[in-house]
């Protein structure tokens, strides 16, 4: 076995020991930076001494839709938010607009619909990052159609593997990032970042 596949075997193995609590974040961090000085496979077989063989990981159920629809334009139809060396915050209990547009420069956004009233039609969202972030949160559900061009950044969708229906509002992401970053990631209610990817690691 080649050096470099056994380095990748041993990052996906320390990520599922994080994934079902084997390893602390600061544990995960230190291996990790061993991961990438190793120069031998046996150095990275040792990096798995002392954690216990792993569990099978059981996929969960297709959790139930999370969102809200609103009645017919109770948003209206458009809401732009504006960031400049600073930061913008939208969350809890809000009527989205079918178009929204969010700019970002040398700043952040983040839009969290987790508790939103969403359009039936669905929502248009037109994101720029520019040396900053733009991140839209969306609840269990909900289906994301994004597409975008990142020079230097990332423009991504986090979304894959989320269980929706034909009926449900899409949430269309359109864009650039400029150096910074756009990223539409799903979450459960009051889910944390860092809990996110670890039910993501878990394939739930």
């Amino acid at each position: 076995m080649s050096l470099e596949l056994e380095r990748e075997r041993t990052i996906q193995a320390l990520c599922s020991h994080f994934a079902q609590d084997h390893l602390t974040t600061q544990e995960l961090e230190l291996r990790f930076e061993e991961v990438y000085r190793a120069s031998s496979v046996d150095e990275l077989r040792a990096l798995m001494r002392g954690l216990p063989v792993l569990a099978p990981v059981l996929l969960s159920d297709t959790p139930l839709p999370m969102y809200t629809v609103s009645a017919p334009a109770a948003a209206g139809k458009e809401k732009r938010f504006l960031a400049i060396m600073g930061e913008v915050r939208r969350q809890g209990l809000w009527n989205v607009p079918a178009q929204v547009t969010a700019q970002a420069y040398m700043a952040a956004i983040r839009l969290d619909l987790r508790e939103a009233q969403i359009p039936e039609g669905g929502v248009d969202i037109d994101a720029r990052a520019v040396m900053g972030e733009v991140l839209i949160i969306l609840p269990p559900g909900l289906h994301a159609d994004v597409d975008g061009f990142a020079f230097m950044g990332e423009f991504s969708d986090r979304t894959a593997g989320t269980a929706t229906t034909l009926a449900a509002p899409a949430v269309r992401v359109r864009g650039d990032a400029i150096m910074g970053s756009v990223r539409v990631e799903t979450r459960l209610p009051n889910e944390g970042a860092m809990q996110a990817w670890k039910r993501r690691l878990l394939g739930k």
